[in-house]
């Protein structure tokens, strides 16, 4: 596979961990990163509720963001302010899916 089919990205409650993600169309980023690992709270990206409201999840995108559908609105009210904003390439991993 093309490396542009790739999605790079950086889990900010993970030490700045960083991943490369398959696109798997509809599939979260969360679910596709940490079926990989034993402990996906602890190795992949952290989460707690999955329904982009803790935010454990943020995740920076690195790279073609434009393989991921648009933020939800549960996402654009969840990373409207600080420093993980969606304007600054912050997603939620719960919930930024693949076209």
């Amino acid at each position: 596979m093309d490396k542009l089919e790739r999605l790079q990205i950086q889990a900010y409650n993970n030490n700045d961990k960083k991943f490369t993600v398959i696109p798997e169309s509809g599939c979260a980023v969360l679910g596709l990163v940490n079926t990989h690992y034993q402990d996906p709270k602890r190795e992949g990206i952290p989460f707690i509720c999955q329904k982009g409201s803790c935010r454990s999840c943020v995740i920076k995108i690195e790279g073609n963001e434009e393989l991921l559908e648009p933020p939800t609105k549960a996402e654009q009210m969840s990373l409207s302010v600080g420093k993980t904003t969606i304007k600054s390439g912050y997603r939620l991993a719960c919930l930024a899916k693949f076209k």
